[in-house]
């Protein structure tokens, strides 16, 4: 839970140094309005919120938008403000709009006026900030001092305005605060480490001391000169070092040492912590518009006169599909039975009717709009790449899907769609009809498909589209869906165009470490070997270029040594994949060397024949990646294992010798 604070005090602040507090209210105490503020004109709106949307922690403060034109103020409690001549104010927002035609804002009261200090109109959603505003002179100077959040115009506009961790204080003489962790809060590769300060003193700061702590928990500190930061002036920094990290989530810790060589006033702002997740890719997510529309009907005709001229303005940045129903009356004539199995999976019971990534967001463009703005900020670990060719009336479809998470079942369509057809004419005074659902493939239910992270799925389809509503066959193309089936929620959707001549070269041009180009590196070898000095703790950063730019590249770094860095590289065509390792060993000097291997495994990766020179009496294993026994031979001592029978695939190569070495090897099989 936390604590609230709520300050009035005489200030004698002649020799002064450390800032005083005047105001501080988090809203933990759930009520609204908190103690001493108050809600005017309207005591409607202002909710206790159990979310932490503006950046503190729950509970925070939130106004609800509802249908009401006027202005709407959140008031602060009366401060006697008479001996003090500069005050600074900070509070934590986050904007969510609904429509335009609304102003927000903080102000002051003079008298039974209120002036802004601070005011917004979006246009879009305000992302979650802090605002730092100083105020000084006539307008804090009085008894009575009092000051505001206010919104005024359409109150409709506003899905949610949340507020949070408001404090007022007076300026110290000296004191910087560490303000912001500005690495990535999710990464998918080694990152700089940033952060910004912020001068909430007095005196001008020249120069400050930060420490930041590495995953391996090594401390690193770096001193940054020549600021000349002014009060509430802000200056943002980045380490030489960078952060990098397994899989997952992990906290980075930052701190200030000392401010213009010497000891903070005011310790308690100058250490933070921020959460960064490491996820193997993230990807955009492009939104899915699936419309229900028929040619009897009249209110479609009137929808898709405003909502086919947004689809085309927003035709980069969407995937579209129309299912033609069979109502009102006889209905379109391009009804076929799988737009009415996708009616009956999502309910509906009248046209038209939109969804957006499978939510029903009702059949108006703004509704399109609105959803396209929040559907942009969703991200997906699913990449898909899809191609077709025709040969006469026959289609040949290949999806690859890449996912960089696991999941549980999805469903995956593909669907051919007809991008116009102008046959299905009938009585609502349309002509033209835009990517029209012509074939589900396999069919309506699509495929159930549980994703492994990093294993590419590839769905191939043959069809005769003659007994379809084609028109034209040079007019076709295909929108691949994959959602989830409980939710209804589409995690990625993408168009699959004819022709599309995706590249299958998955290798690297080059691998650096710290830097410098890896010794010996040749894009058709992929293990290395790599001696680091003696009294080596942390690992290179490894990063590598793609020999085709449209290829993702994933680097696991060991965070061991002796350890093994991997680098795994995907084609554009998201099918062909290619791994790099780099295994780290010490350079050890003056001192006996721990005892090398004299087994060696070639060539990696393998096709009919793996050779393995120095066994004697070896017991070898290799294995599939699920842990069966593909190939086992005891007391081994030959140099040639014949795997031609085996699948193309990654395996586990174990090699217990009679002299007690012991390999484990992945071994790629072609």
């Amino acid at each position: 839970m936390k604590k609230i604070y709520l300050l009035m005090v005489g200030l004698l602040l002649t020799g002064l140094l450390q800032s005083q507090t005047i105001l501080s209210e988090d809203f933990s105490s759930g009520t609204m309005p908190p103690t001493g503020w108050t809600a005017l004109p309207l005591t409607s709106g202002w909710y206790s919120s159990e979310s932490s949307f503006a950046g503190g922690s729950s509970p925070e403060c939130k106004f609800e938008g509802f249908t009401y034109t006027g202005t709407s103020r959140l008031m602060s409690p009366y401060t006697n403000m008479s001996a003090i001549d500069t005050a600074i104010l900070m509070f934590k927002h986050n904007y969510v709009r609904a429509g335009s035609g609304l102003t927000i804002g903080v102000a002051i009261a003079q008298g039974s006026t209120w002036i802004p200090v601070w005011e917004k109109t979006p246009n879009q959603n305000i992302d979650p900030e802090e605002v730092t505003l100083i105020l000084t002179g006539d307008q804090i100077a009085s008894s009575n001092f009092r000051f505001c959040f206010y919104l005024t115009g359409n109150m409709a506009s506003v899905t949610g305005w949340y507020i949070d961790d408001i404090i007022m204080f007076t300026p110290s003489d000296f004191d910087c605060k560490l303000a912001n962790i500005l690495t990535p809060g999710v990464i998918s590769g080694p990152v700089p480490v940033m952060g910004s300060v912020l001068n909430l003193g007095k005196t001008i700061i020249e120069e400050v001391n930060v420490t930041w702590v590495s995953y391996s928990g090594i401390e690193r500190d770096s001193t940054f000169s020549g600021l000349n930061l002014d009060l509430l002036e802000s200056a943002d920094f980045t380490f030489d070092g960078m952060w990098a990290s397994p899989f997952g989530q992990h906290t980075l810790t930052m701190w200030i040492n000392s401010v213009n060589g010497s000891s903070d006033l005011d310790p308690s702002n100058d250490t933070l912590s921020k959460n960064i997740e490491y996820q193997s890719i993230v990807l955009p997510r492009k939104p899915l518009y699936e419309e229900f529309t028929s040619s009897t009907c009249a209110p479609c005709a009137s929808f898709n006169s405003t909502f086919v001229p947004w689809c085309n303005t927003h035709e980069d940045e969407i995937i579209l599909i129309k299912y033609q129903m069979n109502w009102p009356g006889a209905g379109d004539p391009y009804y076929t039975a799988e737009g009415g199995v996708r009616r009956s999976y999502y309910g509906v019971n009248a046209v038209p009717d939109l969804f957006c990534n499978g939510d029903n967001i009702g059949a108006s463009t703004s509704a399109a709009n609105t959803a396209l703005n929040s559907a942009l900020q969703l991200t997906s670990t699913l990449d898909i790449a899809s191609t077709f060719t025709i040969t006469g009336t026959n289609i040949n479809i290949t999806t690859n899907i890449l996912p960089f998470a696991s999941s549980s079942p999805l469903k995956v369509y593909n669907i051919v769609i007809e991008k116009l057809t102008t046959q299905n004419v009938a009585t609502n005074g349309e002509t033209e009809f835009e990517h029209v659902m012509m074939k589900m493939m396999p069919d309506a239910n699509g495929v159930s498909k549980t994703f492994v992270n990093g294993v590419p799925t590839q769905f191939s389809y043959n069809y005769d589209l003659s007994t379809t509503n084609v028109e034209e066959y040079d007019d076709l193309m295909i929108v691949v869906i994959v959602q989830d089936p409980t939710s209804k929620e589409v995690i990625q959707s993408a168009y699959g165009l004819e022709n599309q001549n995706f590249s299958a070269d998955a290798r690297l041009s080059s691998i650096t470490l710290d830097g410098e180009p890896l010794e010996g590196f040749d894009p058709d070898i992929y293990e290395y070997d790599v001696l680091l000095p003696e009294g080596t703790i942390e690992e290179p950063v490894v990063m590598g270029t793609p020999m085709n730019e449209a290829s993702i590249m994933l680097t696991s770094m060991a965070f061991n040594i002796p350890g093994t860095a991997i680098i795994d590289v995907y084609a554009e065509n998201r099918f062909a994949h290619k791994q790099y390792k780099i295994n780290y060993s010490i350079d050890y000097v003056g001192v006996d060397k721990p005892a090398q291997p004299t087994i060696s495994v070639y060539p990696n990766p393998a096709y009919d024949k793996l050779h393995i020179n120095g066994l004697e009496n070896a017991d070898v294993t290799l294995f599939s990646t699920s842990g069966s026994v593909v190939l086992q031979k005891k007391n081994f001592s030959g140099n040639v294992l014949d795997i031609s029978h085996l699948s193309p695939g990654v395996y586990v190569l174990d090699i217990q010798s009679g002299d007690n070495q012991v390999i484990r090897k992945k071994i790629s099989v072609l």
